[in-house]
């Protein structure tokens, strides 16, 4: 067994940024060149929250939640003529603070709260084949950035919207998603009529559970591998995607601690149902999202999602989201089986508002009302008030 630390690897990243920073020699046309991505390019975001439980939940009271992004894009092939070929390093800072436990739902409330410590969420290289239909990633990756991922739901603060609770639920300590990732091997193909084909293999336990504050690197026996395929259609307006999951190493049953598959699949819709090309005033796009999970070795068993985005509702502000989601869970017989007493399921119905105040600065004020958190009729509906800030900026480089 091998262990990384996050100092090793970001050491190892700092070195690679500063091997691919050297300029590189190109006779391409300067008009051509001026047309492509930047060769080099960096960006510093921090992301500060303020949350109030006004009502119910576990324990009220406000939390303040903070981050701060690093993250570095680098085409290879202006840089060093490495043909087709991308890198990428994405740093995370976090002061650690938390809302979901004084809510005690299931779900999740700000898709950024993450446990306190310096880590490095990806580091890998991208390689394209097939005449750029294809390409082949390697390293350390989120499976969230690109399975179970879309456009409209991208605009919700609560996680669930993002990868749905069916899945990020799965595994001793997650899939390989933010903040915890694993090393692992992505391909992804894209087919005639906008159809893509895609499928990774990670380590089956990404990080360390008894560190949880490290981005550790572990290459224990009895991990197993996490291995999940997704295929879909993705064109301007559209995306339908189907995907599956599952895990090499079997896991205790919640009732009888015999061996189980821990597996599941989803299926997701997004469209836009309302265009400013149809000579309206405002877009309008809408998601849908299925998923189940093993009941047998999972908590949830199956998940609802459901959101509706309008964009350029306000005619002086065209650039302004107004969002609605609602969330349903069920939870798995095992699980249900542990509370004394069990509701029917949760629900989190969310508003939220997305403003961007200058091209460095957005405001995000949310709502959230969960009913029955952790399917727990012992937990009172709980009402939550949130406001995001972010600030960023981005550097780039011919």
């Amino acid at each position: 067994m091998r262990r990384f630390t996050t100092a090793s690897i970001l050491g190892c990243t700092a070195l690679m940024g500063f091997a691919v920073a050297a300029p590189a020699m190109s006779d391409e046309p300067a008009q051509a060149a001026a047309q492509a991505p930047p060769a080099a390019s960096v960006s510093l975001t921090f992301i500060g929250e303020a949350w109030n439980i006004a009502a119910g939940g576990v324990d009220g009271g406000t939390v303040l939640l903070d981050n701060v992004d690093l993250q570095a894009s680098f085409d290879l092939e202006r840089l060093v003529g490495w043909n087709n070929a991308n890198a990428f390093a994405y740093a995370l800072y976090s002061s650690g603070n938390a809302v979901a436990g004084r809510v005690g739902d299931l779900n999740g409330i700000s898709n950024n709260e993450t446990g306190e410590g310096l880590r490095l969420v990806e580091a890998w290289i991208d390689q394209g084949f097939a005449a750029g239909r294809g390409s082949l990633r390697v390293g350390l990756y989120d499976v969230s950035s690109e399975f179970d991922a879309g456009e409209v739901r991208a605009l919700f603060v609560n996680p669930a919207h993002g990868i749905g609770t069916d899945y990020s639920q799965s595994g001793v300590n997650g899939p390989s998603i933010w903040p915890v990732t694993s090393l692992a091997l992505r391909v992804n193909y894209s087919l005639e009529g906008d159809i893509y084909l895609r499928g990774v293999v990670a380590d089956g336990v990404p990080g360390n559970p008894d560190f949880p504050r490290r981005t550790t690197i572990d290459f224990e026996d009895g991990d197993g591998l996490f291995l999940a395929a997704e295929t879909g259609i993705a064109r301007d307006g559209r995306l339908w995607s189907l995907g599956a999951w599952t895990y090499s190493e079997d896991v205790p049953d919640l009732v009888t601690g015999e061996s189980r598959r821990n597996a599941g699949a989803y299926v997701a819709l997004e469209e836009t149902l309302l265009s400013t090309a149809s000579g309206s005033g405002f877009d309008l796009a809408g998601s849908l999202r299925i998923g189940v999970a093993n009941g047998d070795v999972n908590a949830v068993e199956s998940f609802i999602g459901a959101t509706l985005v309008a964009t350029g509702l306000l005619p002086a502000r065209p650039a302004d989201q107004l969002g609605l989601g609602v969330i349903l869970l069920d939870g798995s017989t095992g699980y249900l089986s542990g509370l004394a007493n069990p509701a029917e399921r949760e629900i989190n119905v969310e508003l939220t508002y997305y403003a961007q105040l200058t091209e460095e600065i957005t405001l995000q004020p949310d709502i959230q009302w969960v009913i029955d958190p952790g399917i727990d009729d012992d937990i009172d509906d709980a009402l939550v008030f949130g406001l995001r800030l972010s600030v960023g900026r981005t550097w780039e480089t011919d």
